[in-house]
């Protein structure tokens, strides 16, 4: 079964939460949460309208300070919620993806256990063995991992999302980390259900040389490309973790991965120009060219196709699990829908190993640093009118491009080639 769906977070949609992104609002000049998208009281309407969608499948997150809102307890009533939602879209025909991990962490977790701290390991690991225990019995398809690359990033080197740290070592400690818990996650899973399917949600960039005849600016390119997007997925392969970014970055450090994953989950989204600098503590510049998204984010839907074709060498399936575009103007939205899903219909047909695309988002959601203003969504939230939700002209347009897929599957149009990791 191809998988057609829709992709949301947990803080990001669900409303009333106590967690580090809370915990930091003030001090990192974040917009005001507050109810997020009121989902976690809406949640069976929402339900309710992915069905409306014509998809047939939901990626969405666990929050982890809901389970867990202080160390070493649990919490019943929200681990029934999420029960109760596996089996809602199980009995509408949706089948659920659950994300382990998208960025957010119990209040006190940075200071008890951070991931650059052996002790992180543990407690994820005692969080998800949590979860499975409960659903890995319904549940097919789980990410442990959103974008770890990008968290990691954001937390330990650009200060932007907590702890809100600068240094580029204790970034790759704390990425380390999370892939030993991913490692060890998929042995519990696979312990509770061997036919679980798991993987780590992945984003990649198009990185292209800002002049194409300058060597240093394809070289600056290349060398943040391979760290950005293929260094987790060489990890898998070669049990190691590697960089060689000087001026700014050398780690190399053996992990245990033994190609511990089922499928890459593709969180494709834009292009940035890259120019080489004559500057050791800054060595290159990132940008973006028009069209841009509402979010400042280049449109280049090609960039889809080469990401799937460079993925594909790992020889693991694929699943595109984020594509979507922040926008005011419905009409660029379909038109980026189009595009995109295009791309996946034509490189299902050569043979590569695709087996989902999840656009992002379901709903208009709170969008980190960009608060409620960033509009996502195929469905309109109206945070000044009780969170009412409008499915807009897109969301019915993807609908029908997914009506459409399996109605030419059925008639035999759609010319699926044996599948190829090449």
């Amino acid at each position: 079964m191809f998988l057609w769906g829709s992709a949301t977070s947990s803080f990001q949609i669900e409303g009333n939460i106590k967690n580090d992104f809370t915990d930091y609002e003030q001090k990192l000049g974040y917009p005001p949460y507050e109810e997020g998208s009121n989902h976690w009281k809406m949640w069976k309407d929402d339900i309710d309208m992915i069905r409306q969608l014509n998809q047939n499948a939901y990626r969405f997150s666990i929050e982890w300070s809901r389970l867990q809102p202080e160390p070493n307890t649990v919490s019943l009533e929200a681990l029934n919620r999420y029960d109760a939602t596996v089996d809602r879209l199980l009995e509408k025909g949706i089948e659920p993806m659950i994300t382990l991990h998208h960025f957010a962490h119990p209040y006190w977790f940075h200071d008890v256990s951070p991931w650059h701290t052996g002790d992180s390991v543990k407690r994820f690991l005692d969080y998800s063995d949590l979860i499975f225990s409960r659903l890995a019995d319904r549940v097919k398809y789980w990410i442990t991992f959103n974008e770890p690359v990008v968290w990691s990033l954001a937390a330990y080197a650009d200060a932007k999302f907590p702890p809100a740290l600068s240094d580029l070592n204790l970034t790759m400690k704390a990425l380390f980390n999370m892939m030993k818990a991913h490692a060890g996650a998929y042995e519990i899973l696979k312990s509770y259900n061997s036919e679980s399917y798991v993987g780590i949600a992945k984003h990649f960039i198009i990185f292209k040389e800002a002049r194409e005849w300058f060597y240093p600016d394809k070289s600056t390119a290349r060398r943040i490309d391979n760290f950005f997007n293929f260094m987790l997925l060489d990890a898998f392969i070669t049990n190691r973790i590697t960089v060689n970014f000087p001026p700014l970055l050398k780690f190399d450090k053996p992990i245990n991965l033994n190609n511990k994953i089922d499928f890459w989950g593709i969180n494709y989204y834009y292009r940035l120009h890259t120019k080489f600098k004559l500057n050791l503590k800054n060595p290159f510049l990132l940008y973006a060219k028009d069209p841009a998204t509402d979010t400042g984010w280049e449109i280049y839907p090609k960039g889809l196709k080469k990401i799937i074709k460079l993925v594909s060498r790992y020889n693991k399936e694929i699943i595109i699990t984020e594509n979507g575009i922040a926008t005011g103007n419905d009409l660029v939205r379909k038109k980026f829908i189009k595009k995109h899903v295009k791309i996946v219909r034509k490189q299902l047909e050569k043979g590569y190993k695709i087996k989902g695309y999840f656009y992002w988002s379901l709903m208009d959601n709170y969008e980190w640093l960009h608060g409620k203003s960033k509009r996502f969504g195929l469905v309109e939230v109206d945070y000044e009118n009780n969170y009412k939700r409008t499915i807009r002209p897109s969301g019915h347009y993807y609908a029908g491009l997914i009506e459409k897929f399996f109605h030419d599957r059925k008639r035999g149009k759609i010319n699926e080639k044996k599948s190829t990791g090449a």
